[in-house]
């Protein structure tokens, strides 16, 4: 039976309001990042807003007049051409895709060659705004309080890698551990807005945490016997290497990245495990403890088949221009899987799938302990 509405907002405001300090805490912390952790690049990005065409500059590019709309310089107004590569796309002839009144990023150079600025892109945040309105829009009308803790939890955990996942890294802080250690404050903070706090979530916690430890084990392993550069195929370590040096373990933080990847999905698996051992259980609380788990595990390798197939996909859909690049350069199947860049994704999609498929049994046998007693109310002795 359904409860009434005004009980179900009574029980779900202490979590709430709970999550929402939490959240606030985060959100209030100082800033982490050490001093001299930013360096100084000698370009700046401006959101700004074009207020008259200038004619070309001295290359033929479009030239803007704009006006900078936020931060120290909001109001300064400077000239700009249009980058290269946005004034003309491939198989377009249009020379001037921007017009007056349009936002615009533009970024410009004060180093030793400054002086000059460029549009780079279009000001996208207005769009993303709209789009983020509507899925917490549809997470509300869906899931109702739910949903709206798990908005909160949504929130919390941007919030936390945000203010002290990047931060604590630039101090060097060993990237292994901080993802581990972060996504178990994660886990559990999501787990009790979500799911209230009891067995079901102690239960998901745990299964949660032993298989983020496995992952991290195996990647760290197996990264190592690969014997994969510091750049792991990353163009993006390439460009950190010269601003942060040897002052952040490089390496790590790809690993951290996989613990991370994983965390979603286990969080998933974990809750669907544990409620459905309670619920095996409330069916039939005189079913032994070995029934129960054999059931959820039913459910379990269900839920494994769907769950590695889409992650599976979704690194297939991430690295497709790449099999496209590839499969192009007419290099042998077996050396493309051994280079760096392919055999860095294998490594990871393999790992967070074995953490993965770790959890559905880790969790299940936790939350028989914790919830189906070990002497069945059917069978107890007096």
């Amino acid at each position: 039976m359904n409860q009434p509405l005004g009980r179900r907002v009574r029980d779900a405001l202490p979590s709430l309001i709970a999550g929402i300090a939490l959240l606030a805490g985060v959100l209030l912390l100082p800033d982490l990042t050490p001093s001299g952790a930013i360096p100084v690049v000698g370009q700046e990005s401006l959101h700004a807003r074009i207020v008259a065409d200038a004619g070309t500059d001295g290359t033929g590019l479009p030239l803007f007049e704009v006006e900078v709309l936020g931060g120290t310089a909001a109001g300064e107004r400077l000239e700009a051409a249009v980058q290269d590569g946005s004034a003309a796309m491939p198989g377009s002839d249009e020379r001037r895709p921007y017009g007056i009144g349009d936002e615009v990023v533009v970024t410009r150079f004060t180093g030793p060659a400054g002086g000059f600025a460029v549009i780079t892109e279009p000001w996208r945040l207005p769009l993303l705004g709209l789009l983020a309105a509507l899925f917490a829009g549809a997470v509300l009308v869906v899931g109702g309080l739910r949903g709206a803790r798990s908005l909160v939890a949504l929130a919390f955990t941007l919030a936390v890698v945000i203010k002290l996942v990047v931060p604590l890294l630039l101090r060097g802080v060993d990237p292994i551990l901080l993802a581990v250690g972060g996504g178990t404050a994660v886990t559990l903070v999501t787990l009790v807005l979500t799911e209230g706090w009891g067995r079901v979530a102690l239960s998901a916690a745990l299964g949660t945490v032993a298989a983020l430890v496995l992952t991290a084990v195996l990647a760290g392993a197996f990264t190592l016997l690969a014997g994969f550069t510091v750049l792991q195929g990353s163009e993006e370590i390439s460009f950190l290497i010269p601003l942060i040096g040897d002052r952040v373990d490089l390496s790590g933080i790809l690993l951290a990245a996989t613990v991370f990847g994983a965390l979603g999905v286990l969080d998933d698996v974990t809750v669907t495990q544990a409620a459905t051992v309670e619920q095996i259980h409330r069916t039939d609380a005189s079913a032994a403890r070995g029934h129960v788990v054999n059931g959820a595990m039913r459910v379990g390798r269900s839920h494994i088949a769907a769950t590695v197939n889409t992650l599976m996909l979704a690194y297939l859909g991430a690295g497709l221009p790449l099999l496209l690049l590839f499969s192009l350069s007419g290099q042998d199947p077996a050396t493309t899987l051994n280079s760096e860049i392919v055999a860095v994704e294998v490594i990871r999609a393999l790992v967070g799938s074995i953490g993965i498929v770790a959890a559905v049994p880790l969790t299940t046998l936790v939350a028989a302990f914790l919830i189906v007693p070990s002497e069945p109310a059917g069978h107890a002795t007096g």
